[in-house]
Order: structure tokens, then C-alpha cells, then sequence
């Protein structure tokens, strides 16, 4: 179900009704439940109790029954199902999270959590460990979603390498580094032709959702492609189109955009934009 119907409080407080009748009534089933509830309580029809049903699966079972309560259980449940986009402005803290859900697109999702009691100011202790809690799980999501999307596109590297290899002539196949050592400073092994030989080619592989296109580099990540040279080419995936679009990039091409240390400090990431 969309996400509009599930983080509403109609769903929410359809779902906190149902499982209050469930624990007054145990022989109630929760298949059953909205007919009971509704035969009971007429006016429980203006909750909607399908989109309650299919939230009951994912909002803790043991979930107080107090509404208020109950709602921040829900909120949680829904943002982690569906990581919305505004997910990652909670991140940002508490305070720049309210300010900037105050525009009209907003309107439905600031009402949910005004619902919650979450935008009180100044919030009171158990509201900020509520907020504590839900950035860090917001932020454990985004990075797991990350690391996946990273792993495809080493496979799509993995799958792009077996046929230049096999194009090239190359009867060897590319090891896929980052699955098995994270300390070698690349992410796939391959191969290209050199004179009557073979030489090693080394890929750092990124992927990006960014626009405009872009990727960030490490410190270190710069120091390994500085130091092998010609042997060294960034595989940079634009997740965002279908199939996935691979720009390769040597690090002569990276070079002009990386920082330089200067008597304040060094740098530790660098954004480096992938142009035309």
C-alpha cells in the first residue's frame, strides 16, 4: 500500500481501535477485527481500516495503547517500511527537520506528527530520546541502502569487466576485490592487454543516485589511485537511469578536482561532478 494511505492518523488510530478490541475481545481474530469494531462502534467506519490491517504487520505488537504513544510507534513503523524522502531531513536534526517541512507539500505530514506531540517547543526528554532513536534507525536504513546499491554496482562492473576481457582476448576473469578484503584501496581486479603481456587494472567502483551527477572521493581513496597512475580507473554508475550508466574515469580526469591542503587543514572527502 502507498505511502499517503499508511501514514495518516485515519490508519493509525483504525489500527490502535482494532488492536483495543482484540484485547478486550481474544476471541476476536484481527481478520475479523474491523467488522467487529465497526458493528460495535459505527463511527470507527471513518478510519481507514485496510490501510490499518496492512500497518498492524509492521507496528510493534506490544506498542502502548496510549494514542499519543501509539502514533510514534506508527510514524517509525511507516518511515522505516517506505523510507520517504523527507526521511533523510530528520537526520539533519530535530529543529532544521521542523522548519523545513513547513511548506504545502508538507502539510499532511506535518499534521501527523503534530498529531504525535513531536513538534512541541521545547520538547520534553522522552520527545527528544523518540527523536534520538528514530534519526538513528533513519540512518542505519539509509546506510544499508547504500551499501546494496553499492554492490550492484560492482556487479555491474564485475559483468562489464567479464565482457572486455573476453573482447580483449583476455582468458582470466575479474576478481571482485571489495567482497572479500576492504583494505586493498579498490573494488575489482582486472586485466588489460600490455605489449605481448597483461597488466593489472584496478577499479574503484561508485555509485550515484546524486544530480547533477557527481560522486565523493576519499582521502584515501585518492592516494591509492595517485600512486598506481594509469592503472587506476573509477567506475562511476548513475543508478538513476534504467539500465544503469557507467562512466569510467582515469585519474588524470580526476585530479583537477581534488582539494589541495593548505596550512588550515587537510581534506578528507572531495565531491568530484561527472559532467557531459
Amino acid at each position: 500500500m502507498e505511502f499517503d494511505r499508511l501514514f495518516t492518523i485515519s490508519a493509525f488510530e483504525g489500527l490502535r481501535l482494532m488492536r483495543g478490541v482484540i484485547a478486550r475481545v481474544p476471541e476476536v481474530t484481527f481478520a475479523d477485527c474491523p467488522a467487529a469494531l465497526v458493528a460495535h462502534s459505527p463511527q470507527a467506519a471513518a478510519f481507514d481500516l485496510d490501510a490499518a490491517v496492512e500497518l498492524h504487520t509492521f507496528v510493534a505488537v506490544d506498542a502502548p495503547h496510549d494514542g499519543v504513544l501509539f502514533y510514534r510507534e506508527c510514524i517509525l513503523a511507516v518511515l522505516l517500511l517506505k523510507m520517504p524522502a523527507f526521511a533523510k531531513l530528520m537526520t539533519l536534526g530535530r529543529g532544521r527537520f521542523i522548519k523545513r517541512i513547513k511548506g504545502d507539500e508538507y502539510r499532511d505530514i506535518r499534521s501527523v506528527f503534530r498529531e504525535a506531540k513531536l513538534l512541541a517547543d521545547p520538547p520534553l526528554a522522552a520527545d527528544i530520546a523518540w527523536w534520538d532513536t528514530v534519526q538513528g534507525r533513519v540512518r542505519l536504513n539509509f546506510d544499508q541502502e547504500r551499501l546494496v546499491r553499492a554492490r550492484a554496482a560492482e556487479e555491474l562492473t564485475i559483468k562489464y569487466e567479464q565482457a572486455e576481457l573476453e573482447k580483449i582476448g583476455i582468458a582470466r576473469a575479474p576478481i571482485w576485490m571489495a567482497i572479500d578484503d576492504n583494505t586493498v584501496g579498490y573494488d575489482v581486479l582486472s586485466y588489460r592487454r600490455s605489449g605481448d603481456g597483461e597488466r593489472n587494472l584496478l577499479i574503484e567502483v561508485k555509485s550515484t543516485v546524486a544530480s547533477p551527477l557527481r560522486f565523493i572521493i576519499t582521502r584515501n581513496e585518492w592516494d591509492n589511485a595517485d600512486q598506481v597512475g594509469d592503472a587506476y580507473v573509477f567506475h562511476v554508475w548513475d543508478m538513476n537511469k534504467i539500465p544503469p550508466v557507467l562512466h569510467v574515469r582515469t585519474t588524470d580526469q580526476i585530479r583537477p578536482h581534488i582539494p589541495v591542503d593548505n596550512e588550515k587543514g587537510k581534506w578528507k572527502t572531495a565531491e568530484i561532478p561527472i559532467g557531459v
